[in-house]
């Protein structure tokens, strides 16, 4: 099957050195490191899903004893992510064949990376195998789009600088299916020309009340949820915290 991702793993760390990009790699930090030490969690192993080129997975390294697991679906990010750092153990898989031998103590999933699970089929499944990779007690961090900002962004169009690279973004929302089709055209500085590069996404949103239910469909129950960015005075991306159930007589 076609990488997605292989015209943008070399260039996508350009885009993600945007301050207002970087602001939430320290906010999921605070708010996970957080959230385990209210619920006596240690981290001593953690999975981070859909991980990309490592920017949210190499940080925990930082950790002392900690094993950092970084798991994504694209060869070519994960190429990228391994000239970062050796500590890591890279996974290539789909999310929502999530399958790793091992528990782990805290799951994270960032950059409205289930946003791209179309279906709810898929995202159940997702849940469903994080609550079995979950130690008891466990947690699960994850960001999600609303469709407030996915049909907000409906018909905008927009230019970025990324490094020496330039890209469009336009995007289309779907009344109907409730799915947004973003257009991302690169051009790529190479020498004195620029190669064009054309990445398309979709993303489709869930209602809290739809995350509620699948998690527990999954043996997790949401602990927290806050509004990490709002559009027009409405939220426009949410963070998420769900915990597996602690064994019998021990926490809470």
């Amino acid at each position: 099957m076609r990488d997605p991702y292989a015209g943008l793993a070399s260039v996508y760390d350009g885009m993600a050195r945007d301050p207002g990009i970087r602001r939430y790699y320290g906010e999921w930090r605070r708010a996970l490191l957080e959230a385990a030490a209210e619920r006596g969690v240690k981290g001593r192993v953690l999975v981070d899903l859909a991980c990309g080129t490592g920017n949210s997975t190499v940080p925990w390294t930082r950790n002392r004893g900690w094993t950092v697991v970084g798991v994504d679906q694209s060869a070519a990010m994960l190429r990228v992510a391994r000239r970062k750092s050796r500590r890591v153990r890279w996974v290539r898989q789909d999310i929502t064949r999530l399958d790793i031998p091992f528990r782990a103590d805290l799951v994270t999933c960032h950059f409205d990376a289930l946003n791209h699970v179309l279906g709810a089929r898929g995202l159940q499944q997702v849940f469903t195998r994080v609550g079995r990779l979950l130690q008891p007690g466990g947690l699960f961090q994850f960001d999600l789009n609303t469709v407030h900002w996915l049909r907000w962004l409906n018909g905008r169009e927009k230019l970025f600088r990324a490094g020496p690279h330039v890209f469009t973004a336009s995007n289309e929302f779907d009344e109907k299916t409730g799915i947004a089709t973003f257009h991302q055209y690169w051009f790529v500085r190479t020498g004195r020309l620029y190669q064009m590069r054309h990445v398309l996404v979709r993303e489709r949103a869930f209602t809290d009340t739809r995350i509620r239910v699948m998690l527990r469909k999954a043996g997790l129950r949401l602990i927290r949820s806050s509004v990490q960015t709002m559009i027009d005075g409405k939220p426009g991306r949410k963070l998420y915290i769900a915990a597996r159930a602690p064994r019998r007589g021990r926490g809470r």
